[in-house]
C-alpha cells in the first residue's frame, strides 16, 4: 500500500513517496545517515524488522520498494525474509545497473512479491517486479505516477489513482508534493493521501537530486496533517563504487 510519483530535472529528478501501512505496524523510525560500502545514504527505517522502504545514496541512486499484491502473487513458503531488508542490500551500488544486477544475483526465494523502483539521473526509472517466484524487469518513461499499491480493491484504486495524476499533470516538485497530501477524490482508499478504518498513509519522503546535492525530506505522518522533519542532505558524487565489482 503505497504510491511513488517522480519528475525528472537537468541532472536530476524529484522522487515522492507516501507510505501507507496498517494501524498495527509499528511506528517507523526517522530518517538518518548510514554508510554501505563506502556509499553513504539516507533512509527512514522499519522498526519491526530494521529495513527501509526508501533510500537515496550520495551518487543520486534512489531505490523505492512496494508490496505487490493481486494475481500471480506466490505465497513464499516457511519463515519469510523483510521486503526492507532488499534495498539495504543494493543501496551501495554506484548506479542503476549495478543495483538491478545485485538484484538479480540475490536469493529472493523467501521474500514475498515486492516492486522495486529505480531511479537515477538522466534516466528513466526501471521497476523490478518480483512475483515470489520469478523477476521481471522494465522501464517506465512517462513523468508522474510511477507505481502505487493497495491491499484493497487494488485495481479500483490503481485506476484512480491514475486517473488523479493524469488530470493534475503536475509539472513542478511543489505540485507532485501536493498530489501525495490530496483526498481527491475522497478521503478514503482510493486518495492519494490514504485513509481506511484499518490502515492509512503513515509517513511521505520527497528525494531531490540535483547535480551537486541529494536531500531526503520526510513527514512521519500522513501529509495531510503532518509536519516536516529537518531535511537531510548529502554531497552528490559520482565516483565508482567497488561494492558489486
Amino acid at each position: 500500500m503505497c504510491t511513488v510519483s517522480w519528475l525528472p530535472a537537468a541532472g536530476g529528478y524529484t522522487l515522492c513517496f507516501n507510505r501507507d501501512e496498517r494501524h498495527t505496524r509499528g511506528p517507523a523510525l526517522p530518517p538518518e545517515r548510514r554508510a554501505a560500502s563506502g556509499r553513504v545514504f539516507l533512509a527512514p527505517f522499519d522498526s519491526d524488522h530494521g529495513g527501509t522502504w526508501l533510500a537515496v545514496n550520495d551518487g543520486g541512486l534512489t531505490l523505492g520498494l512496494l508490496n505487490r499484491y493481486g494475481p500471480g502473487a506466490v505465497v513464499t513458503a516457511g519463515p519469510a525474509r523483510s521486503r526492507g531488508l532488499v534495498i539495504l542490500g543494493l543501496i551501495a551500488a554506484a548506479d542503476v545497473a549495478g543495483a538491478l544486477q545485485a538484484l538479480e544475483r540475490s536469493d529472493l526465494r523467501r521474500t514475498p512479491p515486492f516492486l522495486l523502483v529505480a531511479l537515477e539521473p538522466d534516466q528513466p526509472p526501471r521497476i523490478a517486479e518480483w512475483d515470489g517466484a520469478a523477476l521481471a524487469m522494465a522501464t517506465h518513461h512517462a513523468p508522474g505516477l510511477l507505481l502505487t499499491s493497495s491491499a484493497v480493491t487494488a485495481p479500483e484504486v490503481a485506476a484512480s489513482r491514475r486517473a488523479q495524476f493524469a488530470a493534475a499533470a503536475p509539472g513542478t516538485a511543489a505540485e507532485l508534493a501536493a498530489l501525495h497530501r490530496s483526498h481527491h477524490p475522497d478521503r478514503g482508499k482510493r486518495s492519494v493521501c490514504m485513509h481506511r478504518e484499518d490502515a492509512e498513509t503513515r509517513s511521505f519522503s520527497q528525494v531531490t537530486v540535483t547535480p551537486d546535492r541529494v536531500t531526503l525530506l520526510h513527514v512521519p505522518d500522513a501529509p495531510c496533517r503532518g509536519q516536516p522533519l529537518p531535511p537531510l542532505t548529502l554531497d552528490r558524487r559520482a565516483l565508482p563504487c567497488p561494492a558489486f565489482e
